[in-house]
């Protein structure tokens, strides 16, 4: 008879055979008084990935590694790793992720976690800070740094701050839904709908330590991606999700949170020189004000911008 799993430890790799060694190193070195599986999925790496994982687990045969190993790529495919493979074996009554390029670095990470989670019922998930660390350069700084931050999140805080990179989360296996949203498939940003889904559930809690690193390279997701790609991924991330929720300050915050994309876009267009669309981009998503009288003027003094521009 297996022995009753406490963690689920998800961890996806593709072609990080630079960086899957620290990764496995960091699960390796937790020191817990429960029981946990590390569940591995390897998308077809054409690198040395898999050996260095194969390595890992004949090294450590008492850690409960089970991995998948795909010959043909998945994702090129459209297929979504996290719920074809990975969370419909979960064992675990909580789960961790650490993504193949990302790595822990306290090795009582997950017992501070799961016993944080053992002791308030009511919380969903924990987060913890981590540092950051940009591999091209080399430079190290808290992924949390001088911002504020509510020690207890909330669903509004959660939206507003995003604040959780994605290896520092534990969240109980039943806070997050089964069927997940179809919004949740047409959007890039899983990580951050994850915590949203969380946080829909229950209150989360910040743990102000540093225990993982979240590392930045030229092969990583959004590394390549330019500023103005990244914020329209999120405009249209805030729109998938305007019409989950139901409640009217939640969907304000959403709001306000997709305006301020558009005010960031707007920077950046007229910074490379676009200064009159910029300008009509920003006035238009402006939030200095609650007059909708003045509101509307602004609009209009947009709108007159934008058309004077088309018949110049």
């Amino acid at each position: 008879m297996e022995t009753e799993i406490k963690v689920s430890i998800i961890v996806n790799t593709y072609n990080h055979e630079k960086f899957i060694a620290d990764t496995l190193n960091g699960i390796v070195i937790q020191k817990v008084n429960f029981p946990f599986e590390v569940l591995i999925h390897d998308d077809a790496s054409n690198d040395n990935t898999v050996e260095i994982i194969k390595d890992y687990i004949s090294k450590y045969h008492h850690i409960n590694f089970k991995p998948i190993f795909q010959t043909v790529n998945q994702y090129s495919q459209n297929i979504k790793i996290g719920q074809t493979f990975q969370y419909p074996r979960v064992k675990g009554k909580y789960i961790a992720i650490c993504e193949g390029d990302d790595y822990w670095t306290d090795p009582l990470k997950l017992q501070k976690q799961v016993d944080f989670l053992e002791e308030n019922p009511e919380y969903s998930f924990c987060f913890h800070n981590a540092m950051v660390l940009k591999q091209s350069t080399g430079e190290e700084y808290l992924f949390i740094r001088n911002r504020e931050i509510d020690e207890i999140v909330d669903l509004k805080s959660v939206i507003i701050k995003h604040n959780a990179s994605t290896a520092s989360l534990l969240f109980r296996k039943n806070s997050k839904p089964d069927t997940l949203p179809s919004w949740f498939y047409k959007t890039s940003k899983g990580d951050y709908a994850l915590v949203i889904l969380l946080a829909k559930q229950g209150l989360g809690k910040y743990l102000p330590e540093a225990m993982s690193v979240y590392r930045i390279h030229t092969g990583g997701v959004w590394s390549s991606k330019s500023r103005i790609l990244n914020i329209e991924e999120n405009i249209k991330f805030y729109d998938l999700i305007t019409n989950y929720f139901n409640s009217a300050v939640i969907k304000k915050t959403i709001r306000l949170k997709k305006n301020k994309e558009f005010q960031n876009k707007a920077l950046i267009q007229i910074r490379q020189g676009s200064l009159i669309i910029g300008l009509y981009n920003l006035l238009s998503h402006w939030n200095f004000t609650s007059d909708k009288r003045l509101k509307t003027s602004i609009h209009k003094i947009a709108n007159a911008i934008l058309t004077g521009l088309k018949h110049f």
